[in-house]
């Protein structure tokens, strides 16, 4: 018999590849990052992590930027309670330069009297008119110190009357000022009694219900 003769040329082509056909081929370093591979599941953004800047005009937040509350209207209140403010300065100036005028002094400091009298004026007239115009723009420290000032007015006041008819009372007074009167003339007096109630009834104006709601410290809504 003849036995068939193998060609070797006729190889089967797996054996020619050197890989056995039964077993699976092992993936090389390059098969791990093929596409029959599943990616690795992203892990959450931790809310700690840093922000990454913000891209070219973007513009943060600022306090110039933050809307401010709208101030209610001026109340009529308040707006009467300048003006009363207003007129008690004035008043209080004239009632300065009546006083100067009425104190007797020394021969030759007449004018010196007359000039401390008009510096003190313009400066309580000063401060009269800083208040209004505070209370007016709803300041509350403006109102607070025109309460404290105006309740000082009005207790000065009722002490400089029982100080007078105290020294009025006096027959020694009486004597070293051979019967001169102390007590200031009747309308100087009706002067200062006008200036302390023109203060008074501004405070009171300031304190009433429309006005707080317009004192109140404003916020700012969004």
């Amino acid at each position: 018999m003849s036995t068939p003769s193998h060609d070797p040329s006729e190889r089967d082509p797996q054996q020619l590849s050197g890989t056995d056909p039964l077993s699976p081929a092992e993936p090389g370093p390059t098969q791990n990052s093929g596409a029959g591979l599943s990616p690795e599941p992203q892990k959450p953004a931790s809310p700690y992590s840093y922000q990454a800047a913000q891209p070219a005009g973007y513009a943060y937040p600022s306090s110039a930027s933050m809307p401010e509350a709208a101030r209610p209207p001026l109340p009529r209140e308040v707006n009467l309670a300048f003006w009363l403010i207003i007129a008690a300065g004035a008043l209080n100036f004239v009632t300065t330069l009546l006083g100067s005028g009425a104190a007797a002094g020394p021969a030759g400091t007449e004018g010196l009297g007359i000039g401390i009298a008009v510096f003190v004026g313009v400066l309580t007239t000063g401060i009269y008119v800083l208040l209004a115009v505070f209370i007016r723009k709803g300041h509350n420290w403006a109102r607070i110190t025109a309460t404290v000032l105006a309740a000082l007015s009005l207790i000065l006041m009722i002490m400089s009357w029982m100080t007078l008819a105290a020294l009025q009372g006096n027959p020694e007074i009486q004597e070293q000022l051979g019967g001169q009167s102390l007590a200031p003339g009747g309308f100087e007096i009706a002067l200062n009694i006008l200036v302390v109630l023109l203060g008074v009834a501004a405070v009171v104006l300031c304190w009433l219900k429309p006005s707080n709601a317009y004192f109140k410290p404003q916020r700012i809504t969004h």
